[in-house]
């Protein structure tokens, strides 16, 4: 691709697929496709490593009664655990940001972990081998892999096999990329889970070009002019999980996680919509205009008085009038770009079989390089935002 033609597609900004972008980077198709030759290449090096009970990271999770400290907070805005409330979901749960519990390990022990979570979603059964219960990602999202230190560990080895191109040159960017835009990637990451982990709708004020070298992942992604139907209005409180007390160590890494109120972290507005789920679904029916969800033979006063659920507040019932999402399937050897701005939940599933059949878990590896947005861009961003400015709708809607 040429840097005038990459120019016209941040300027076009709507999500475009390339095939085989970094095929002229052979240790990334050769030697990256054998999860021994990850093992070997790291040497030991420390990474960080994000843990869930359910690969659920930065994602809104219903409280438990028995999560520790003191209950969400409230306000005259946005507050949580009353009846109806935004911060509740339908049954009375109220729902908080959780962030995941970080820890560092040597990046052998995040591959055994995987392997861990892979067989015992396999068997499907509840007596797995100790440590499975926690689902473990790569996703530090802090230009990991060129940028070494406590809150990433050490990938200096993969991002060497990163500069290593085919004719000798060595270069870690995308060249027409940087190109057309005046600039090198303000971060570049690498990313390594299985199919049990998944990002939360959100968005990036980032032209962003990622690429799947192993497994597959999937984007639901809505343009930026959508946001006001995808009820970012509500605040949650913030809480971290943490090992229970009770918690095992297995490889490393604990057992058995809690969530704890982070009371550092100010409350954060987040998107409460999945859009990998019916309108009507228990995540997202409170946003969902009664007239648009329910059967027709519910739309009397009669059916509506028999509705136990908390009443919703009628001003974040805007989801029903959303577009239908755009679904991207993203094969290894791809490379999304995702424009600024653009919302998107991913779900991700990692290979099916390494090369020679060896032994070793298959993966979901990645890596993407975030390019700074232009001030014209910031502004139309803006603009959509506040609906005096819109996408052209054909590329949507072919």
């Amino acid at each position: 691709m040429m840097a005038e033609t990459f120019r016209g597609l941040v300027e076009r900004h709507v999500p475009v697929v390339i095939p085989g972008l970094l095929r002229d980077r052979p240790r990334l198709w050769r030697e990256w496709q054998r999860t021994s030759y990850l093992v070997d290449r790291m040497g030991g090096r420390d990474v960080v490593v994000a843990l869930t009970p359910d690969g659920r990271a930065d994602d809104l999770v219903p409280l438990p009664s028995a999560a520790q400290d003191s209950p969400p907070s409230s306000s005259s805005s946005s507050s949580v655990g009353k009846e109806g409330q935004p911060g509740e979901r339908p049954g009375g749960a109220a729902r908080v940001f959780a962030l995941p519990y970080d820890v560092t390990v040597p990046f052998d022990r995040l591959i055994d972990q995987l392997a861990r979570q892979q067989q015992q979603q396999q068997q499907r059964c509840e007596d797995a081998e100790a440590g499975a219960g926690c689902v473990a990602y790569l996703q530090s999202q802090n230009s990991n892999l060129d940028t070494a230190g406590p809150l990433s560990g050490d990938l200096a080895p993969l991002f060497e096999d990163l500069c290593a191109h085919d004719d000798g040159s060595i270069r870690a960017d995308i060249d027409w990329a940087t190109e057309a835009m005046g600039q090198h990637p303000e971060a570049t990451n690498i990313w390594i889970g299985t199919g049990r982990s998944t990002t939360s709708m959100h968005r990036d004020h980032y032209e962003n070009l990622f690429t799947v070298v192993r497994g597959t992942k999937t984007f639901t992604v809505f343009p930026p002019n959508e946001g006001r139907f995808l009820c970012d209005d509500e605040e949650f409180d913030v809480y971290r999980y943490r090992p229970t007390t009770s918690s095992q160590t297995s490889n490393g890494l604990p057992t058995e996680l809690e969530l704890h109120r982070d009371r550092e972290t100010p409350r954060t507005r987040w998107i409460p919509i999945d859009p990998t789920q019916p309108k009507t679904s228990l995540r997202n029916r409170r946003y969902v205009h009664r007239h648009l969800d329910a059967p027709s033979h519910c739309q009397d006063d009669t059916a509506a008085s028999n509705d136990k659920s908390p009443a919703p507040d009628p001003a974040l019932q805007r989801y029903g009038y959303a577009l239908p999402p755009l679904t991207i399937r993203v094969e290894a050897g791809d490379t999304l770009y995702l424009p600024s701005g653009w919302y998107h939940h991913v779900a991700q599933q990692e290979d099916q079989g390494t090369p020679g059949g060896e032994a070793g878990p298959d993966l979901c590896l990645c890596l993407n390089w975030w390019y700074e947005i232009s001030d014209d861009m910031a502004l139309r961003l803006a603009e959509m935002d506040d609906g005096t400015a819109d996408l052209d709708a054909a590329p949507y809607e072919q």
